[in-house]
This record gives structure tokens, sequence and C-alpha cells, in this order.
């Protein structure tokens, strides 16, 4: 029980009376709160910081979490609970001394209001005066903030600029809610949803088709904000839901075994206590007031039984405890016997394409003895999956899924061909100790397209490096130095001579760290690096129906991987790579070339470039998987007519063989069983744009003419959607340089659109050339942006179907 604060009622406002059920009292620290006891929940919030520090619905356990190291102080903040992170998130950018998270959770709130509505506890707080934005500018803002408190939990943010100047603020309600045990617990409603990974440096944008999972390593990442997230809080038996929410965004954060450790106000454990799951505007989507303008944001978070389904049954018709749920056992080798192989292959990444696409060929191999042999996966990130693989004893199902030559295929199969994990994180030793393999031959690697870059920050003597050149550097000097045999390199990442760069990028590390030239030579010469072209669609996880499929395998598997039948590989080398790894003999679809250049072309222009297209214009239409999109009357069309009407005239390829390849890949795009997200091919449209369609646009100009009407009018969307202008009903996940040169660009433009579209039309850095330059295309955008703005896509379309 609390203490009464007889001194403390300075934090209330003048004659304000308390309601009975709402107390003022002198709470840890001396810190004065309001302590709330009604019927439908209690809860406790401190004046420091307006900060909610409990919340606990009648018959629940606390739905927030405290830790037991936060310092209680009038000038720190404290540890858990709901701070409120406000002018800033995060450090502030300018001044290294300003408090971390703003000012706000750190400063004495007034209580304004409390009253009892319906039964539900609402306080009213309110903080003003001048404070210093990043930049050091007064702003002077006014804030007021309303906690409403039963069975739901109700928070709204209003922010007011009482200046005589724009302001630009960032704000988030940082919540730490509670569960038994996070390693168990699971996020839902994100999957597929691209995200800004902040635990790398520099952050970068990526996206998976798995719930989240607290594995131990630190995650921290912005996403867009669903209608819902919801936390499975397993151990408590309970579903935490968040949302009704005008939050442009949602951050997810748990600072892991390392970063609590390191963390004073935050025990060494306590990380599995605990999830944050907070909505926000920050970043590209912070607040720019007007003078006198004002903004409100709000969040409800609510709970319900956690529901378990019985594996013959897809959806209960009652409710469920944890205890009273038939739970079907884990896939591991268990139920599951594992061959023995010898390690023959190191694997950087372990991601739906990687399992699903190089795991799933060597099994082939192995069944028709053709290899006989293992791989290691390496995890390349600090948030990586390893744990959850060696939790199943490195066994997960690939289900292939789709058409091939008109036929439906459905197949499943439990691959068991990765030997163990290294996550270099927490065992560098063990990763080193990879180089000591004799059975090791191959690396292959997919660590998304910006993977393969060099990076000048990376030291000889990190552990871990940084980057992914870094760390393959570092394991091939052991080798070097333990005078062992070269390896054979296979990147997947999806750029262009991914072989050759990747090698680049290891001799420009090497030379940053100053290692011999005996070295570079056996790099040179006792190491093959093989460019490839990869073309699998691998959506991933199928979570919409992982129970259902759970039911037909007799086990469970949280890493089941969807793919389609259709498979392409082409590997730019000498012939003999047939022999050492003999998949076209398994009687896979993998080439061995010279020149692999017409395959790109007709792989980058007739799949990633509809891609781009139908990500750009169908998402503006709520559009949301590529089925949808073949499916649509407006939308498939769309893709017939850019694939032959504008792509195909501008490649150099025989016209029949790219029209049975444009064939195959609408096949493709129309499986039905392939739950494709939109969203996640909208992952850096940007640069998408520039390596997929921006060439076909600049060829269909240099062979007519004119220019490509539907592919200009991508170009349009992307340059709407990504202008922050309200009538972009999607937000663009690209990297923060990026959003804010458009952003800043349609902001100096003032609604003059044509500026606008020519601003960025200029801007080299995005384009690798002035795209004024070419005739007419300021215009077309520019009348697209229009377009799409006032009379929405389809009319748009309708349009651009008629003859110009």
């Amino acid at each position: 029980m609390q203490g009464t604060a007889n001194e403390a009622t300075s934090a209330l406002s003048g004659g304000l009376v308390l309601p009975a059920g709402i107390r003022l009292v002198t709470a840890q620290g001396g810190l004065p709160a309001l302590e709330v006891a009604i019927e439908s929940a209690t809860a406790l919030v401190y004046l420091h910081g307006a900060h909610v520090a409990q919340w606990i619905p009648a018959g629940q356990k606390p739905v927030l979490w405290m830790s037991e190291n936060s310092a209680f102080s009038p000038t720190a903040a404290l540890r858990g609970g709901i701070p409120i992170c406000f002018p800033w998130f995060g450090p502030n950018p300018t001044d290294a001394s300003a408090p971390n998270h703003g000012w706000a959770r750190i400063s004495p709130w007034t209580l304004t209001a409390a009253t009892l509505v319906g039964g539900d506890a609402h306080l009213t707080f309110e903080l003003a005066g001048t404070h210093s934005d990043p930049a050091g500018t007064a702003q002077p803002v006014a804030l007021q903030y309303t906690v409403s408190i039963g069975a739901a939990l109700a928070l709204a943010l209003t922010v007011l600029n009482d200046g005589d100047a724009a302001v630009t603020v960032e704000a988030a309600f940082h919540t730490y809610f509670a569960v038994g045990d996070a390693r168990t617990a699971h996020i839902r409603g994100l999957a597929d949803l691209p995200y800004l990974d902040r635990t790398l440096t520099p952050p970068a944008t990526a996206s998976s088709a798995l719930p989240v999972a607290i594995i131990g390593a630190e995650i921290d990442r912005i996403y867009p904000m669903p209608r819902v997230v919801t936390i499975d809080d397993t151990q408590n038996g309970r579903s935490i839901q968040v949302g009704h929410t005008d939050a442009a965004q949602t951050v997810v954060w748990n600072p892991g075994i390392v970063k609590a450790a390191a963390m004073g106000d935050y025990g060494d454990d306590e990380w599995t206590e605990t999830v944050c799951v907070e909505a926000c505007n920050v970043r590209d989507q912070a607040m720019v007031l007007a003078p006198a303008a004002s903004h409100r944001m709000r969040v409800t978070v609510t709970l319900t039984p956690l529901l378990l389904s019985t594996p013959n049954t897809r959806t209960a018709q009652h409710d469920h405890t944890i205890e009273e749920a038939k739970v079907m056992e884990r896939l591991t080798s268990t139920i599951y016997p594992k061959p023995e192989l010898p390690t023959r292959a190191i694997q950087f990444g372990e991601g739906n394409f990687l399992r699903g696409f190089v795991d799933w060929q060597l099994q082939q191999l192995n069944k028709q003895g053709l290899f006989d042999g293992g791989v290691k996966i390496v995890q390349p990130l600090a948030g990586g999956l390893v744990a959850m693989l060696e939790e199943q004893d490195n066994l997960f199902t690939v289900l292939l899924e789709g058409k091939q030559d008109g036929a439906e295929v459905q197949s499943h199969e439990v691959i068991t061909v990765v030997t163990g994990t290294v996550n270099p994180y927490t065992d560098y030793q063990a990763y080193l100790d990879l180089a000591d393999d004799d059975d090791i031959e191959f690396i292959f690697s997919n660590t998304t397209e910006s993977g393969i870059v060099y990076n000048a920050d990376d030291k000889l003597g990190d552990t871990p490096h940084a980057s992914f050149p870094g760390k393959l550097t570092a394991l091939l000097q052991r080798r070097f130095e333990l005078g062992k045999k070269g390896f054979t390199l296979i990147p997947c990442e999806l750029i262009e001579h991914n072989g050759a760069k990747l090698k680049e990028t290891v001799l420009a590390t090497a030379a940053n760290w100053q290692l011999s030239d005996a070295f570079v030579a056996w790099v040179d010469t006792d190491n093959t690096f093989y460019s490839s072209l990869v073309d699998r669609i691998v959506p991933g996880y199928p979570k919409d129906r992982a129970e259902e499929l759970c039911a037909g395998f007799g086990f469970e598997d949280r890493l089941i991987v969807t793919a389609e039948p259709f498979l392409l590989w082409v590997i730019e080398g000498p012939s003999e790579l047939t022999e050492t790894l003999p998949l076209a003999k398994a009687g896979l679809n993998v080439t061995v070339t010279d020149d692999m250049t017409p395959y790109r072309e007709r792989k980058v222009f007739l799949l990633n470039a509809p891609h781009t297209t139908m990500a750009t214009l169908a998402r503006l239409a709520g559009v949301e998987t590529v089925r949808d999109v073949m499916l649509d009357a407006d939308f498939g069309p769309l893709v017939e007519a850019v694939m032959y009407e504008e792509i195909m005239p501008v490649l150099d390829l025989p016209h029949d063989e790219l029209a049975a390849y444009a064939e195959s890949v609408k096949e493709r795009f129309e499986n039905p069983f392939m739950h494709h997200e939109l969203a996640a091919i909208a992952l850096n449209t940007a640069s998408k744009f520039t390596s997929r369609l921006l060439p076909v646009l600049l060829g269909f100009h240099a062979k007519n003419g004119t220019l490509p009407r539907r592919v200009t009018l991508a170009l349009s969307a992307l340059l709407l959607t990504y202008s922050g202008d309200p009538a972009a009903t999607v937000t663009p996940v690209d990297s923060a340089e990026t959003i804010a040169a458009f952003h800043a660009a349609y902001a100096a433009a003032a609604d003059d659109t044509a500026a606008y579209v020519a601003t960025i039309l200029a801007d080299t850095t995005l384009w690798g050339s002035d795209l004024t330059a070419i005739d007419g295309l300021v215009d077309l955008v520019s009348a697209g942006v229009t377009s799409l703005r006032t009379q929405g896509v389809r009319a748009t379309l309708a349009d651009v179907a008629v003859p110009a």
C-alpha cells in the first residue's frame, strides 16, 4: 500500500477534488503518484513523467512491467511501465548531453482532471513550457495527456504548438508489457511488414514472414502500425492487444542478454520478463505542427484469453485454457531422426529464402547420393533465428505449393541437412573454428541486397564484425593461417555480379586491415567467387494456416517455409562446378554458364519489374497480395500490358522466349497457395525502381521517342507515396535519408506538384542521372501524381488504358 502524499498536492491543479477510488499517494522514491482502485482495475500513475507504472485489470496479473532496478528519482526516467518519449525518440541527434527520448518523461506533470465515467477512471495531465528541440531551438509546446483506466487501458497525447513558427516533434508510448517468459511469447500482426532494424549500423530495412520472437539477441525495429498488434503471453494464458490507434508506427524492442547486462537500471535476466510494443510517430513520421496546430496520438490496450485449438480443429468453438489445450509435439530429432552428415558448406543467413532454396536443393542431392553433406548456418545479424533452429534440432519443413506446367503442386518435406548453427554475436570462437573443418568446401550467402557492402568501420579485432564482408574476411584469414585449402563461394544476394562484388569487398577489407600480400594472393588463387542468379518465390512462414498445416504434419513446426515449385539457379563459372556441385545432375533447374546476362535481364525485367509496378500502384488501391493483383479486373490487365507492351519490346532477346517466360511468371503470380504480400515487395521501392523499371523507361524512350505510360505511372505513384501527402494511403519503408529527401522536396514545393517532381527527378543520388533531361517526363509524372491524388488509382489506370 502506498503512503498518502500530503506534501505533493502542488502536483494537482488548484481546487481539484479526487473522486472515490482515486487518491494521491507517495510512491517509491518519495515520488507523488495517483493510485486508482476501481471495480474493473487498479493502476498507479506517477506525476513524474505522467508515467503509467501499473495497470491490473480485475482478475489479471500485472499487464505492465517495472524493473526491480529502476531508479525512482525526480531527475531520472523510470524503467518500465509507459514512459512518454517526446519531443525526440532515442538520443538527441545534435546534443549528446540531452536526455535520451526527450524531456517529457523526466518532467513533473500536473493533474488537471480526475473523473469516473461509466465505471472507468479518467486522469488528465498537462505539461507546458518552453523546451529545446534537437537543434537547440526553443519549442513552446503544450502537452495534454489523458489516461483512461478500466478493463481496457486507453492513452491519448495531444500536442499543441503555442509558438509562432512550425515545430517538428516525435512521440512514442514506450510501453513495457509484462509476460511470463518473453522466450515463449510471440508478437503477431507484424509478419511480412517491412521494418527498420535499428540494431544495425547503419539501420537497414528488412521484413520477415515469421511472428516476432524474443530469443536473447536485441530486437529494435520500427514497423508501420497495423490495425492491431497482439502479444501472445503463453505462460500467463492471455493475449495482449495493442490497437485502436492513430499512430503511424510501432516499435518492438527487447534489449536481449548483452544489452540488458550493460544497463544499470535493468537486471541481467529481466529481458525474459518483458517486451516493448510502442505506438509512435518517429523519424520519417515525425509530426510537423504549424503555429496553433495540434496533433493527437492515441492507443488502446486490451486483454483476451489465449485460445488454443486441438490439432484436428482449425478454429475452436469454445475457450481452452493452457492446461486444457492439447499441445502437439515440437519437431525435433526425437520424432524425426536426422542422418549424421559431415559439414560441407557454410551458409551465411538463416532466412526463409536460403532454407527454401539452397538447403532444399542440397537435400535433393543427398537423397540421390550426389553430395553426402550438410550445411552449418551462421547468423549474419545480431537478431536472427538460430536459437529457434536449435530448439528444433535444426529441422524444419519446406512446403512446396503452386502451379507448374498447368498442374497444381502441393508437397512437404522435412529438411535434415543443417548440421548446426553458429551465432558469432554470442560465441565468436565457434565461428572462427569453422575455418578448421577440412570437410567444408562451399560458402553460400543471402544477406539481403545491402549485405555485400564494404564497411570501413570494421576493425580486425572486432568480435564479430558488423558487416558480412568483415565477418567473411576474418574467417578467410583464419583459414589461411591454418594452412587450409580455400572455399568455393556462391552468394545469392540479388545484386548484379554478386560474386565479383563479394570478392571486391573482401579484398578492400583486407587492405583496410593491412593483411599480408600472401593472404591476398591466397584469396585470389585458392578461393573461387561465383556470381549467381537465383529465382524462386519464397513467401516463408504460412502464419494464417500454420496450425492447420501442423495438424496435417503431425507435429508443431515454428519454422515452416512455403515456396513455389519453380526454381532457377544460374551460376556464372566453368563447367567443372557441375561435377563438384551436381545440382543439374539431380534434375534441378540449375545452369552453369559463362555469361548469365540474358538470364538476369529476363528475370529482373519480367519478374521483378512487374512486382515493383504492382507494389507501387495496387497498394494505393488497398490490394494486398500478388495473387489478388492478378485476379483484379484493373490490375491483372496492367501486369499483362506492362510485360508485353512496355518491357518486352526493349529487351534484346527472342520474342518467343520472352513470351514463354512471361507466361510462366504469370502462372507463378497466380499461385493459389501463395500469400505474397505487396508490402514486402515494396521495401526500398526507390532503389528497386532504379534497377528494375528505370532501364525499361530509358530504353523505351530511346527506341520510340515516347514514354511507357504504365511504367511512368508507377514512378508517379512512387513520388506520391514517398511525399508524405495524406492522399498516399500507404507508408513507404526505406532509408531515413531517402524518405527525408522526398519529404524535403515536397515541403519546399509548397503544393506545386511540377516543382516537386522536377526536384526529385533531378536528384542524381536517387536515379544515377538527371531525369529531367528526358523530354516530357516531368510533365507526364506530374500529371500522374495529380491524377492519383485526385481521382485515385483505378480511374487513372482507366485513362492510361486509352491510347494517347
